[in-house]
């Protein structure tokens, strides 16, 4: 397994050396001078010049520090585990670079050869592992191969389309536009589309009461839902399902935000899809086909639940098996 064994020496080599320089700049690097980037460094809470921090603490007494005593070196052979290794490997390392006599080189290049060793052998645990326990082989969630993985991706792209069908039938798109947005002018042909593809009707809402750039249908004069939403961006499309027309103040809409800035068509009806997805707006085979990617995976609400003894590493697997099972 030559390849396995050189991808872990260059992690390996690569996380150290990263450790390495993360180390020295942080003893190295002064303070800028940047009053905000320094009291973000340090955790400090930020104060304007000029201003005081309401909850500005006092300093505490300084307590006379011990003398430091000298902290004794390990002596005789120790268990060569991973604690060893993190502690022992970066020493070696950084001995054999700036003194590289024979003797310094080869206990660093001996303890390597430990550590790909036992990557190596903890790899093929894992991999044995996994063959005698389908629940904890990612295969059978979604498959590798080529036409299993196309098969997944196509189920799910076509969930989509009929998600987008579905909601058409229950609700319709707002579009915020702007005249100097350039984007905009981008984004109305991709729901000219939308409506002529799948029935989806969307209206136009401008800012500042002017068309985009091309654009020759009808716009509307935003009345403030745009701030309402908290929207940012501009194009912004939002889904509202069941939209009713109503007086005075109280809107009695619900509005599902899709998209801010320009989106093409796929990621424009991914994102309506999942819009009705998470509110459940969709028929059950919809909602299944959508969360193909789920297969398997716990739930949030399991996973907060989720209490196990790191002391009985024997009842992990009868304690997992069944949030991850009913999953499948």
């Amino acid at each position: 397994m030559p390849g396995r064994r050189n991808t872990v020496l260059a992690l390996l080599v690569a996380v150290s050396s990263l450790a390495a320089s993360a180390v020295a700049f942080a003893q190295q690097v002064a303070p800028r001078g940047d009053d905000y980037g320094d009291a973000f460094l340090n955790y400090e809470p930020y104060v304007t010049p000029g201003q005081k921090s309401d909850a500005e603490p006092k300093p505490a007494p300084q307590a006379a520090a011990p003398a430091p005593a000298s902290a004794a070196k390990p002596t005789g052979s120790q268990t060569v585990d991973v604690a060893f290794l993190r502690k022992v490997y970066p020493m070696l390392e950084e001995r054999a670079i700036n003194d590289p006599t024979d003797a310094n080189v080869s206990a660093y290049m001996y303890t390597k050869r430990i550590v790909m060793d036992k990557a190596q052998r903890f790899s093929e645990a894992v991999t044995r592992v996994l063959h005698e326990d389908p629940v904890l082989d990612e295969n059978n969630r979604v498959p590798y191969a080529s036409t299993g993985a196309i098969a997944v991706r196509n189920a799910d792209y076509q969930a989509q389309q009929k998600a987008v069908q579905e909601l058409s039938q229950v609700g319709g798109l707002v579009v915020f536009v702007d005249s100097s947005c350039r984007f905009c002018a981008m984004e109305l042909p991709v729901l000219g589309m939308l409506k002529n593809g799948y029935g989806l009707e969307y209206v136009v809402i401008s800012l500042d009461g002017t068309k985009p750039k091309g654009f020759k249908g009808n716009v509307m004069q935003d009345n403030g839902l745009f701030h309402k939403l908290n929207l940012k961006l501009t194009p912004s499309v939002v889904f509202v399902p069941h939209p009713k027309a109503y007086d005075g103040s109280t809107d009695p809409n619900r509005y599902l935000v899709v998209s801010q800035g320009f989106y093409a068509e796929d990621e424009l009806i991914k994102q309506i899809a999942y819009a009705g997805h998470d509110t459940r707006l969709l028929s059950a085979d919809v909602m299944r086909d959508l969360s193909v990617w789920d297969r398997g995976v716990a739930t949030s609400t399991d996973l907060q639940n989720l209490k196990l003894d790191p002391n009985k590493p024997d009842t992990f697997r009868e304690t997992l098996q069944p949030y991850l099972l009913k999953q499948y």
